[in-house]
């Protein structure tokens, strides 16, 4: 096999906490030297596909699955390998033009290799890995062929309905076909009604958080010996989530054995993407020729961001706050609100995202509904105002970081930080909930609310994401 790589532009700065075979060193820079076998991995099996306007050309010649056409459709790229009804129904609801991540991943996703989707908030990767999936499942084979692992509950229903949209029948010629079915398997479901459906007949594709998902697996509830395509999404999330580390470590490890198991990892942020890279081959995770193809490297948030900060004191913000929501007058937003904390649960006082929503109720003038989503609530709350965001009409949704991952709420236009996030990565996920409509020019607002100690870690992410934030005064 050829050598192949390209230097990608690394965002400085983003911590990477994956659980290495190695301690991490207190003191001595040399220690953070990897194995010698490192560099000879890196450079003689995956390959790192930096796909942006100014390094495209470079890539072109390097990859032979990269895709140059700029005016190539999603169906020219898809016809050879996705069935025509799964085309049609992408059409019908308005996808015709691939989006950067889609045309360059697409190509090397149909030709079978693992793949690490590396690209902005927004930028189609569920679509994406779903057209693989239909790609390669055969509905007339009653097996689970295809894993989709999810961190939250919020992002499975997401992508199942979107899972189950490509796979609605939309014409009489589909229905002499067997349909394929989609099981969604998360975290506060009706786990009888799901041993029931398992038992009958199971699911073609699985959508789950791994708690449900190893619940079904230790009771030998979900078999997996047929899997074709297993897909990590928000992996940086999951790897550095001290509840969800483990198990999926040993879900990536137990089935590495499946030879015709194709992997794929996507998020928006993963930082030292190299180690990471390393790590997929040497703990068998991936195949040794796995693609990191990351899109829009440059720019890793949406142009169409506008960024800003407004000082206040903290006995200001909520005032501040009313008085942004008054002056912008979104369409719809999310109020970004940190957990509350250990210190502050032990004083008796209310979480912040109470008091927030109490404000805003007696205070706010708008006609926007007024929702919380936020991980302490049941999962049948949580999925209540999920789907109440879906009816449409505006609203105003006051959320902790679960809403920062992966929820498509297209009809944001206003993202507010009552509380700065803890790190870049958590910037870059909660703007990343605004300017999602597939193709729009609309400008979004992103608005931080800090005290004047705060700006410099605000300057900070600015720096390690490379936007530029307008102070705004009232």
């Amino acid at each position: 096999m050829g050598c192949c790589s390209t230097e990608i532009l690394v965002l400085q700065g983003l911590s990477w906490r994956f659980p290495f075979s190695y301690n991490k060193p207190t003191h001595t820079p040399a220690a953070f030297r990897p194995h010698p076998s490192f560099n000879t991995c890196i450079n003689s099996h995956p390959i790192s596909v930096s796909v942006s306007p100014i390094t495209s050309s470079s890539t072109n010649q390097e990859h032979p699955n990269f895709v140059d056409d700029q005016h190539l459709t999603l169906r020219g790229i898809c016809q050879a390998h996705v069935p025509d009804h799964i085309l049609r129904r992408v059409e019908e609801v308005g996808y015709f033009t691939p989006t950067e991540i889609q045309r360059q991943a697409l190509p090397v996703l149909f030709s079978g290799r693992d793949c690490i989707l590396h690209a902005q908030t927004g930028s189609g990767k569920t679509l994406a890995y779903l057209l693989l999936v239909y790609s390669v499942i055969n509905t007339q084979r009653s097996a689970v062929q295809a894993l989709i692992v999810v961190p939250t509950r919020e992002l499975g229903m997401q992508v199942a309905k979107v899972a189950r949209m490509l796979a609605a029948k939309s014409d009489q010629s589909v229905l002499d076909n067997k349909p394929c079915t989609v099981m969604a398997l998360l975290d506060g479901g009706t786990l009888k009604r799901q041993k029931s459906w398992l038992k009958a007949e199971p699911p073609t594709i699985i959508v789950g958080t791994l708690g449900s998902l190893c619940q079904m697996l230790e009771k030998q509830m979900i078999k997996l010996e047929s899997m074709r395509v297993l897909v990590i999404d928000e992996v940086d999330f999951m790897f550095n989530s001290s509840n969800q580390v483990s198990s999926l470590r040993k879900l990536l490890i137990s089935y590495s054995s499946i030879n015709n198991r194709q992997t794929i990892f996507a998020s928006a942020s993963i930082p030292q993407h190299r180690r990471f890279l390393y790590d997929c081959i040497q703990q068998k995770w991936t195949k040794t020729d796995v693609v990191h193809i990351h899109a829009n490297p440059v720019q890793p948030m949406p142009a169409c961001l506008l960024h800003r900060f407004l000082i206040c004191s903290r006995s200001e913000r909520h005032s501040a706050l009313l008085s942004l929501l008054q002056s912008d007058a979104p369409q719809s937003a999310i109020i970004f609100v940190n957990e509350q904390s250990e210190k502050s649960k032990k004083a008796g006082n209310a979480p912040a995202t109470n008091v927030v929503i109490d404000v805003l109720k007696n205070s706010h003038e708008g006609s926007h509904e007024i929702l919380l989503l936020e991980e302490k609530i049941n999962f049948n709350s949580r999925a209540a105002s999920f789907s109440e965001l879906r009816q449409g009409g505006s609203y105003i949704l006051v959320a902790t970081d679960i809403a920062g991952r992966g929820v498509d709420l297209p009809d944001t236009t206003h993202i507010y930080n009552f509380d700065l996030p803890k790190d870049a990565v958590h910037y870059l996920h909660r703007a990343g909930r605004t300017g999602r409509k597939p193709f729009s020019e609309s400008k979004c607002v992103v608005t931080s609310i800090i005290t004047l100690e705060e700006r410099f870690v605000l300057q900070k992410y600015e720096n390690e994401l490379m936007f530029l934030c307008e102070e705004l005064f009232l």
